[in-house]
């Protein structure tokens, strides 16, 4: 009996290791094919890319990812593959869908990918050319998500950078680099409008550099970097209005005949709650943007200083114990009004400067 069940377990165990040991050769499988350089290929390969964003169909800066389609063009030159255009009628080999990878896996190619891209892209379309003179086209088109590093300390006005990080997976910078010349720059685009509806496009901007891999090797990377200014009009009514409206009590406090408000100092610490309760708002609806320096953040902070700063102001003019109002009796009245004038329209030009600096 204990040599059946000995035998059961033994049996179940290398059933359990055969399993695993599929799953990781289909996860092998399903990466992209690597072949080694042809001979015939002078070293480094340099790949050519161009970069396409066709549009940008969402973007969540409050995690820091963007859904994006991208056009992506690959060119290089395999001497192996050039064939003569004349024996063979025409002047380059096309090969799509299906056919495009099967050609691709069985010939050499960059086996390049997008280091801060996440989840499994999106493939629409996939093509392939291979000209006489043995240069090689590969198109894709993917939508997909990336990640990309959100800045919020400029918010409402902020600019966010959406970059697309292109390496090699397998060849080191001795064996493949990329490179972009004046006509690839050309073909790379962006969208006059995209379906972000609070974001326009505004840049394509591409950098090149080298990091370390496999075995302290360095690999090649080229950085396309979009920038994307947030719509800040679209942002006024649910920002600006309300903050301007809490504000407001302070014209009231500073302007308002005696006892036509009644208690001042009740109705100034309601507008300070009022005020932290639409800073909270502002966290929940866009997480981050009042934990840093960024322009609302900063005129909320103020706006605590300068409805506390009205309100003691207003009881040193309404008090009898003044410095000097017995000495200069009329000294009251004009600096009063010299106040109420003065006051809120330093705090406006603060905020008014606070703002062009943030847009500039």
């Amino acid at each position: 009996m204990r040599g059946a069940l000995s035998s059961l377990c033994l049996r179940m165990v290398m059933l359990l290791l055969a399993l695993i040991a599929g799953a990781g050769l289909a996860r092998a499988d399903d990466l992209p094919s690597r072949q080694p350089l042809p001979d015939a290929m002078p070293r480094p390969v340099e790949v050519h890319l161009v970069v396409r964003i066709l549009d940008v169909l969402e973007v969540e800066e409050t995690s820091g990812e963007a859904r994006l389609s991208v056009e992506i063009v690959q060119r290089w030159r395999n001497p192996s593959l050039a064939f003569d255009a004349v024996a063979a009628g025409r002047e380059r080999q096309d090969f799509a869908g299906s056919e495009a990878s099967a050609k691709l896996s069985a010939m050499w190619n960059p086996v390049m990918v997008i280091e801060n891209q996440t989840g499994e892209p999106k493939i629409q379309m996939e093509a392939v050319s291979i000209r006489g003179t043995g240069e090689v086209i590969w198109t894709r088109r993917v939508e997909g998500s990336f990640r990309f590093a959100k800045d919020l300390s400029a918010f409402p006005f902020d600019r966010q950078h959406l970059s697309l990080s292109f390496v090699s997976q397998y060849y080191p910078a001795d064996d493949v680099v990329f490179v972009l010349d004046h006509q690839d720059r050309l073909l790379s685009t962006i969208p006059k409008e995209i379906n972000a509806s609070d974001w326009s496009a505004k840049s394509l901007g591409f950098s090149t550099g080298q990091f370390y891999g496999w075995s302290a090797r360095p690999f090649a990377r080229l950085t396309a970097e979009l920038d994307l200014d947030r719509k800040w009009p679209r942002y006024f009514l649910r920002i600006f209005v309300p903050f301007m409206a809490v504000l407001s009590v302070s014209l009231f406090i500073l302007w308002s005949p005696g006892g036509l408000i009644g208690d001042k100092t009740g109705v100034t610490y309601s507008a300070l709650l009022a005020l932290a309760a639409l800073s909270f708002t502002f966290e929940a609806s866009f997480p981050g943007s009042m934990s840093v320096t960024s322009p609302i953040a900063f005129m909320i902070s103020l706006g605590y200083f300068y409805l506390i700063l009205a309100l003691i102001v207003d009881l040193l003019m309404e008090s009898e114990s003044l410095p000097g109002r017995k000495v200069y009796p009329f000294l009251s009245k004009d600096l009063r009004i010299a106040i109420r004038t003065g006051l809120p329209m330093l705090f406006a030009l603060i905020c008014i400067c606070v703002i062009l600096r943030s847009l500039a």
